[in-house]
């Protein structure tokens, strides 16, 4: 039953994007995949992080991956906001290609709210255009 809820609350949270909050005693592997500046196109780099995520899930079993999109300062608003979900949507397609259930993959945009570094530098900006990528809970976890 709680699988059920679990993926409701996944397809309720493409709605209210706010609801879904990973509790971080339950994040069991997270890792960064890095866009070139006003870009969703995963590099080769990416997808070999990408593909450390999936060896990772393939050992964990998780219950949710969940991909989380940003950007640097340069482009507007709405541009920032289309451009974090377009990547997050990307790293969905590569693991959803990989074998995994879209259902389980939750994607949002951040733009340039949450910065990791500063914009300041061409290395900020490159560390703030970026996918972050958790993997949640086990799926076969006690209690679940």
């Amino acid at each position: 039953m709680r699988y059920i809820l679990t993926a409701l609350s996944v397809c309720l949270a493409c709605a209210l994007p706010a609801m879904v909050h990973a509790d971080p005693a339950r994040i069991q592997f997270a890792t960064e995949v890095f866009f070139d500046s006003g870009s969703a196109r995963l590099s080769a780099d990416a997808v070999s992080i990408l593909d450390q995520v999936i060896s990772k899930s393939g050992e964990l079993d998780p219950e949710l991956i969940m991909a989380i999109g940003h950007t640097d300062e340069l482009p507007s608003d709405a541009k920032a906001q289309t451009l974090s979900v377009q990547r997050a949507e990307a790293v969905k397609e590569y693991l959803a290609d990989k074998g995994f259930e879209r259902i389980r993959i939750y994607t949002e945009g951040k733009a340039k709210r949450l910065p990791a570094a500063g914009n300041d530098t061409r290395e900020g900006r490159a560390r703030n255009n970026r996918v972050e990528v958790q993997l949640v809970g086990p799926r076969g976890a006690a209690g679940h």
